[in-house]
């Protein structure tokens, strides 16, 4: 069977997002970081400067971990000097970037050490060890591929118990920003969807593009019409090919031949149109694709197609054939939605059946789960 590529190319850039493939980038960070801390009115510490470090990683597309370490030397309102120490793990949900940040809100538990000779709370007290509890909102800023400003406002609740008589939490406000600092390459797939252009190529040198010559390999030197082909003898059907190379000399009228005149089997595939595992749902990323189809059908506008949708061995064969059904009316209706005349095709699933790469590798399975036009 003869596969051609019809109208325009289509691609992906980076990789596609799958169900079950790690779509997020895991490597661990570190976040050196400087905050104002808005020391609580009734504490006998004055507002000041802390620098700190976290250590981190995502544990899944939303959620991070993050031990974080910090130490501040602040003025006592009494006179001297008190240093604080502190220590907590702090877990923060991310939500969808939003103009280029992501924002998120935080929660994290630790302990915080007085020492010197002046309590930052009283002059009754050299050194405590309290618990404290982090309330976090921020956002993140890609500046490179393993940078991210990090801004954050944060809430530290302090238990004072051991530290004043009858004063039983504290309540600082901070201010703090840093630069997550990623470890090593990322693993996560990118999701960005390219529509490659290609310049037109006339390979012969006819003057017609092969996007619209019918005889691609025209001798040199030929007189050819506007399909391409040469100017020899008749077509009486009329399909680029004269008489005198045709091997199908009754071609059906619109169908797509080779160069002897006989109907080949074309087949577009949708490369980038792909679907998560169990999904018949369009991903946005598929819909340039999708666009791009629309326009090489409006191009070529007396052809027939089929719709065809594929799936990977994961499921069982009943449930893949009733899935790649679903998936190819998905894209058949996309495609009637946005100006293909609903006669000129139909739609069908092939399940598993006809795979192109192994099912033993995800990278496999991702391109078996696909959707082509087979040009009847």
């Amino acid at each position: 069977m003869k596969k051609i590529l019809l109208g325009v190319s289509l691609a992906l850039a980076g990789g596609t997002a799958l169900a079950g493939d790690q779509n997020f980038d895991d490597r661990w960070y570190m976040t050196p970081s400087a905050s104002f801390v808005k020391s609580d009115s009734d504490k006998n510490s004055r507002s000041g400067l802390t620098f700190g470090i976290g250590f981190g990683k995502f544990v899944s597309e939303r959620l991070s971990f993050d031990l974080e370490l910090d130490k501040m030397t602040q003025d006592a309102k009494s006179g001297g000097e008190t240093s604080q120490k502190s220590v907590g793990l702090m877990g923060r949900y991310h939500f969808a970037e939003q103009m280029g940040f992501r924002p998120y809100l935080g929660l994290g538990l630790g302990a915080l050490r007085h020492s010197d000779n002046v309590s930052p709370l009283t002059n009754s007290v050299p050194s405590a060890t309290e618990a404290m509890m982090n309330l976090a909102a921020g956002m993140n800023k890609d500046l490179t591929d393993r940078v991210k400003l990090r801004t954050e406002l944060r809430y530290r609740l302090e238990n004072s118990d051991d530290t004043v008589t009858g004063q039983d939490t504290f309540g600082d406000i901070i201010f703090n920003t840093g630069l997550s600092i990623a470890f090593g390459e990322s693993s996560a797939q990118t999701t960005k969807t390219t529509l490659v252009e290609q310049a037109p190529i006339d390979s012969d040198k006819d003057g017609i593009s092969d996007a619209k010559d019918r005889c691609p390999q025209s001798p040199a030197g030929s007189n050819v019409d506007s399909t391409g082909c040469a100017v020899v003898d008749g077509d009486d059907d009329n399909d680029g090919v004269p008489n005198s190379k045709d091997a199908c000399p009754n071609s059906v009228v619109g169908a797509v031949v080779g160069s002897d005149g006989c109907e080949v089997k074309v087949v577009i595939e949708l490369q980038g149109v792909h679907f998560d595992t169990d999904k018949s749902t369009l991903k946005p990323e598929s819909i340039a694709i999708l666009n791009a189809a629309v326009k090489t059908l409006g191009e070529h506008g007396t052809i027939m197609v089929e719709v065809a949708g594929h799936t990977d061995s994961t499921a069982s064969d009943e449930y893949n054939q009733a899935l790649s059904q679903r998936r190819a009316k998905v894209v058949h209706a996309y495609l009637v939605d946005h100006g293909v005349s609903a006669d000129r095709m139909t739609w069908k699933g092939y399940g598993e059946s006809s795979p192109i790469a192994t099912n033993d590798t995800e990278e496999g399975k991702a391109r078996n789960r696909r959707t082509e036009l087979n040009v009847k």
